[in-house]
């Protein structure tokens, strides 16, 4: 077994060579696992010098066979594979691959974009009676629930649960994989979806939208958080419920949703510690000590952090819809039908972050909208009933210590903005964050401030006073995701 492997693997072993050295892999492995497996944390290197893992912040680009700018988070490995380092800030995707051809076209009742508890019961409500296309940029569905490994409330053991609500999709769906959906836009009596699939453009038009997109990690700041071996909560659930890989052997656990990842280290027999107030991390190529704020010092091989999720704003703020701040996280307005407007619905934790079952339920809630729309037979008010014993989660509105960080060492957005970059411009009275990111790039980057704008919006209410409430967000612009100028070129 290699040095961070949970289990023993069944797959087709494969040799791959990191910077010359031959490692383990196997078939199917991303390119990242297999390197955290064979114990390698530092994959890049920021423009400014530091060294970044694979875990926390944006894409991992890597030169692959002689090839520059692979995303390695995106790429799985192929037997003989050379792999080197390469610069965080030169990554431009390149237009490699085949782009010849036309545009594929698909035409459905509904478009559900995200394939997580909400996207599925939707879905689920609706393919008896409508043409489905479920649309999830993962390589899974199930979303966050799939990436679980104990017992969930209101599913049980939640990869048999996706498994059962996978295998009940009918021949009325679509499923695309791996696919990401760019936006939306009105094209007479339908939706038009530009997705991405890898090198190929599909344009799906649907007559009604759900929006499913679900959460994002809350990103916490502290000196040295994007040092390799510090992993996001979503990341370290994934590499050991998915890839069945240890994010460490002796790992700090921090954040105010730490238990969600203690109890599956307790599950895997994985060491752990609670730190509570992590002030900074330290190591040369990897974590190797956490500080907290008392000067504290412990000797661990990574760092999670778990500090709730927030609804991912992004598409709903691109589709036209309007947000307010409540429970700790801004959120969409929507009608009684939880539609942002006419034709498109938004379902699960983007509207509010919840548990995986109520998720579900709105899910099949929204669906019953949707088919009642259609003139079938829907009972939506038997999904109402359910949801109002599930109320929304509260989230901490995190406290920023200025006067104890060093600004320069925290990283508010991946793309090389400081705390530091942003608390300067914010200190010089500028507090509109549509100027904020124009003179920091914070939110300009690839996630396109999925994962940094909040917390830029916590500085301005911290440095001001203001309510985040009335702090106005700037509106994501299309395409809101990653994708090649080649596949965007071919149409």
């Amino acid at each position: 077994m290699r040095p961070l492997d949970l289990t023993e693997k069944r797959g087709r072993k494969l040799k791959i060579f990191f910077e010359g050295k031959e490692l383990e892999a196997y078939e199917g492995e991303k390119i990242t696992v297999s390197l955290l497996a064979n114990g390698i944390y530092w994959l890049t290197t920021s423009t400014e010098g530091r060294k970044r893992g694979a875990f926390t912040f944006g894409p991992v680009p890597m030169i692959v066979n002689g090839v520059r700018n692979v995303d390695a988070r995106k790429t799985k490995v192929q037997d003989g594979m050379r792999v080197e380092r390469q610069v965080y800030g030169e990554f431009q995707e390149e237009p490699v691959g085949d782009y010849s051809g036309s545009v594929k076209e698909v035409v459905v009742d509904v478009a559900v974009i995200g394939g997580g508890p909400s996207g599925l019961g939707a879905t689920l409500e609706l393919q008896d009676s409508l043409m489905v296309a479920l649309i999830e940029e993962k390589g899974w569905l199930g979303g966050d629930l799939w990436i679980r490994g104990v017992k969930v409330e209101g599913f049980g053991d939640p990869k048999k649960a996706v498994e059962d609500m996978v295998n009940k999709l009918n021949e009325n769906v679509k499923v695309f994989l791996g696919s990401s959906a760019l936006g939306i836009f009105e094209k007479g009596e339908y939706f038009l979806i530009p997705v991405v699939k890898g090198n190929e453009l599909i344009e799906v038009l649907a007559k009604r939208v759900v929006l499913a997109t679900g959460a994002v990690e809350s990103i916490m700041l502290f000196e040295n958080n994007d040092m390799p071996g510090v992993f996001r909560r979503d990341f370290a659930l994934e590499v050991m419920n998915v890839w069945e890989v240890a994010p460490g052997w002796n790992v700090a656990v921090t954040g105010s949703r730490a238990e969600e990842v203690i109890e599956e280290f307790e599950r895997w027999g994985i060491d752990y510690l609670h730190i509570p107030n992590v002030k900074r991390v330290e190591g040369r190529e990897k974590v190797e000590k956490v500080i907290d704020m008392n000067d504290n010092e412990y000797r661990v091989d990574a760092l999670v952090f778990a500090d709730g999720r927030r609804p991912d704003i992004n598409p709903i703020t691109q589709a036209g819809g309007r947000l307010f701040f409540r429970r700790g996280y801004f959120r969409p307005v929507i009608d009684q039908q939880h539609r942002i407007k006419h034709g498109i619905y938004v379902a699960g934790s983007a509207v509010s972050i919840k548990s995986h079952y109520a998720n579900y339920i709105e899910g099949r809630l929204v669906g019953a909208y949707i088919l009642r729309e259609f003139g079938f037979d829907g009972e939506p008010c038997v999904y109402e009933e359910k949801l109002k014993e599930y109320e929304p989660e509260a989230l901490q509105i995190p406290r920023i210590p200025f006067d104890k960080f060093n600004l320069e060492d925290v990283q508010i957005c991946g793309c090389d903005v400081s705390l530091k970059k942003v608390d300067d411009v914010v200190r010089r009275g500028i507090t509109d964050l549509q100027i904020i990111k124009r003179l920091t790039h914070l939110a300009m980057g690839f996630c396109q401030g999925r994962y940094c704008l909040f917390n830029g919006a916590v500085v301005v209410a911290q440095r001001t006073g203001k309510k985040l409430s009335e702090i106005d967000l700037p509106v994501a612009r299309s395409p809101i995701k990653n994708v090649r100028m080649g596949v965007l070129a071919r149409r």
